[in-house]
């Protein structure tokens, strides 16, 4: 297993925490989504472990989409600057491992 992958992989599975964190003090819709996105986050991940090539297509969206709604938030005030700073960095690293991961 290379250090790129296991980076990727810990880096969805912080994320799939992060998510069950924020909802906990949500409403049960919220709950709920915060329960599947870890359980797709985790799926991600362990198809990054197990080199599929789906896992790094997928890491990489989800990468973008987390800036997206990163900056979003940040735009509603939700999040403060150190949150965002450490969120804008982790997508900027998932998209780049995961581009950079993919074979040929």
């Amino acid at each position: 297993m290379t250090l790129s992958r296991l980076l990727v992989a810990a880096l969805l599975g912080v994320a799939a925490v992060g998510a069950i964190v924020r909802s906990v003090n949500g409403s049960d819709v919220a709950r709920v989504a915060g329960i599947l996105a870890a359980l797709a986050l985790g799926a991600i991940a362990f198809g990054v472990i197990k080199e599929r090539l789906w896992a790094y297509g997928s890491a990489f969206f989800i990468g973008l989409c987390w800036l997206w709604a990163t900056i979003a938030l940040r735009v509603q005030g939700v999040l403060g600057g150190v949150e965002v700073a450490l969120w804008i960095a982790w997508s900027v690293i998932v998209m780049a491992m995961s581009v950079r991961m993919r074979p040929g």
